[in-house]
């Protein structure tokens, strides 16, 4: 060995299977009597966690430094300085030469997922955005929301093992010390500015469709902790518990979550939409039509959005389709024709104009806003609705008749359908029964920006995705409770499980697309897929070098889904040439 040129100053940070060899400077702080390291860069690692053995440079320090081009460089240990210390090596020297017999096996890793992730997500907005908005910490957030893609219910716990077992951005183990830390610096301001530059990228880089369709809704997550915003209110899922709310907009096309806010779990959905409009708006995220469904209709909801300038489409409940009973009536006397028939969507369809005036908070003016009426009828679903009013307000009348103690659905339906007589008896509502007969198997779905019925129709029927991603998030990735107790961790618990959901949908988007051009993914279930992936490993030795085990023909068939290569074997990039084995060598 001889001597090397010199190193700048540096520091070992060592973990389990990698040394790090960083570069720092020594500044001066305000309110400190020491000098505290700045400007950490790493400049190389070791491929073990001893500290002890060839250096792999990075490629930024060898343009720097061109003096370490193809040298091998190693730390040892030296015994006269009793000190660790960098020398050049040659593997024609000696000592190289043990040095290469006495290297190991530095970790075996699952490493299918990683290479799918990576090439999803290379020039995608959401892997930009989140280097932008997150640049030192980025790599730290995606390796937890792949592994939250992958694993499903987050324990930070478990992360350790993960990390040791798969290829990740940030090589690093985190404990779960760690992760918290890194949750609590995730702010509400953060999470906001990161929408904001996500949806101007996706603008500008035509990610999404010209039409957008954006399926608004929210689900409830019910909690043990005494978050500030876990209030009791409408749980949707059944759960006797302080729930907090969670609104969220969704591509309808690509499945891809754009946007969620949290709310007070006592706020029911109908008081959300303005607030979440007028959040949007500031955000300058524009320019897409919002799909809801009939929890967000209001008089004063319709006003709002009509004053924001956004677009909507959105069900009005059965219980107020009669605000529009002149349109309604027009479109029933126009469906006795039979000309309103449309086979694609295989119902009637009759659509009108409307309009409505809102007064301008800041002028006092009123203005007259215009937005479109359409009503829709199944010949099917009326005679079935009617059939089950007919069955249930029996029923309803021989339980009230015989004494018996109604529960307070069934006192509601009392009320709207069943009468007392003056003799103290119980009769038919029949004007009521002929108004809801009247309205049986109609919906009816307003839209300021769409004027034709079949493609409100089907914006309307494809707000499903927001549905399909919230199970996902809450059933197959078993994200139905936060598993955080602290409001500080919230927040970026959240922000974590966003960006594990959007690597999700990013991956099934690409099996629809497989679907959709009639082709056959290797398999239908995408839990089958992602083992696949995860059956893929490479065995890492200290020397750099990568072995591939045999990576089978499904494996290969579910690489190639998602436009990855399979993986060969291969040795480090940045490894210097000299440093490679070539040959075996010869066994005397």
């Amino acid at each position: 060995m001889s001597k090397i040129a010199p190193l700048p100053t540096v520091y070992c940070c060592k973990s389990k299977n990698r040394t790090y060899i960083r570069t720092y400077k020594n500044s001066r702080v305000e309110g400190k009597n020491y000098p505290v390291k700045t400007d950490i860069r790493n400049i190389a690692e070791i491929a073990n966690g001893e500290g002890v053995g060839r250096l792999i440079f990075r490629e930024d320090f060898l343009k720097e430094n061109p003096k370490f081009i193809d040298r091998p460089v190693v730390r040892v240990f030296d015994e006269h300085s009793n000190k660790y210390v960098f020398k050049y090596a040659s593997i024609h020297d000696e000592k190289a030469v043990e040095f290469w017999e006495n290297q190991k096996v530095s970790g075996v890793r699952s490493v299918g997922f990683y290479y799918v992730c990576k090439e999803q997500l290379k020039s995608d907005p959401l892997l930009k955005t989140l280097q932008s908005i997150f640049p030192k910490t980025w790599d730290k957030l995606l390796s937890l929301g792949l592994f939250c893609a992958d694993v499903g219910d987050f324990r930070a716990d478990h992360y350790s093992r993960y990390a040791q077992e798969h290829k990740l951005p940030h090589e690093e183990s985190l404990s779960s010390s760690q992760i918290t830390r890194l949750f609590q610096s995730i702010t509400e301001s953060d999470v906001f500015n990161f929408f904001s530059e996500y949806t101007t990228a996706l603008y500008d880089s035509k990610t999404l469709s010209r039409r957008r369709f954006w399926a608004l809704d929210s689900t409830s997550i019910s909690t043990y902790s005494g978050f500030l915003d876990a209030k009791y209110g409408h749980s949707k899922q059944g759960e006797d518990l302080p729930q907090v709310n969670v609104m969220m907009l969704t591509d309808e096309r690509s499945h891809r979550p754009l946007f969620y806010e949290k709310f007070n779990g006592s706020i029911p959905d109908v008081s959300t939409v303005v607030s979440a409009f007028n959040t949007l708006l500031h955000m300058d995220t524009r320019a897409f039509v919002a799909v809801m469904d009939r929890g967000y209709y209001s008089k004063s909801n319709l006003k709002e959005i009509l004053a924001t300038g956004f677009h909507f489409v959105v069900c009005v409940p059965f219980r107020k389709v009669n605000e529009f009973d002149d349109v309604i009536e027009n479109a029933q006397r126009a469906f006795i024709c039979g000309n309103c028939y449309n086979s694609n969507v295989g119902q009637n369809i009759y659509s009108e104009p409307h309009s409505i005036e809102v007064k301008d908070k800041t002028t006092n003016k009123v203005h007259r806003h215009n937005f479109f009426v359409h009503v829709f009828h199944s010949p099917e679903t009326a005679g079935a609705q009617t059939e089950l009013l007919l069955k249930r307000r029996g029923d309803v009348l021989k339980m009230l008749k015989e004494g018996a103690e109604l529960d307070g659905a069934n006192q509601e339906f009392a009320k709207e359908y069943i009468v007392s007589k003056e003799d103290g008896g119980y009769e038919f509502n029949n004007a009521a029964f002929q108004r809801a007969n009247n309205h049986a198997g109609i919906f009816v779905v307003l839209s300021d920006a769409i004027s034709d019925g079949q493609t409100a129709y089907f914006a309307y029927k494809d707000r499903e995705c927001v549905e399909d991603c919230f199970k996902d998030l809450k059933v197959k990735m078993n994200c139905n409770r936060f598993g955080v107790s602290t409001e500080q961790s919230l927040t970026g618990k959240c922000f974590i499980e966003f960006i594990a959901l959007s690597i999700r949908m990013l991956m099934q988007y690409r099996i629809h697309n497989c679907k959709y051009n009639g082709k056959n993914p290797p398999h239908n279930s995408f839990k089958k897929i992602i083992d696949e992936l995860n059956g893929i490993q490479e065995i890492e030795f200290t020397s750099g070098f990568i072995a591939v085990k045999p990576v089978s023909k499904v494996q290969q068939e579910c690489l190639k889904l998602f436009r990855a290569k399979t993986p060969s074997d291969r040795y480090d990039n940045e490894l210097a040439y000299a440093n490679r084995l070539k040959k075996a060598r010869k066994p005397h």
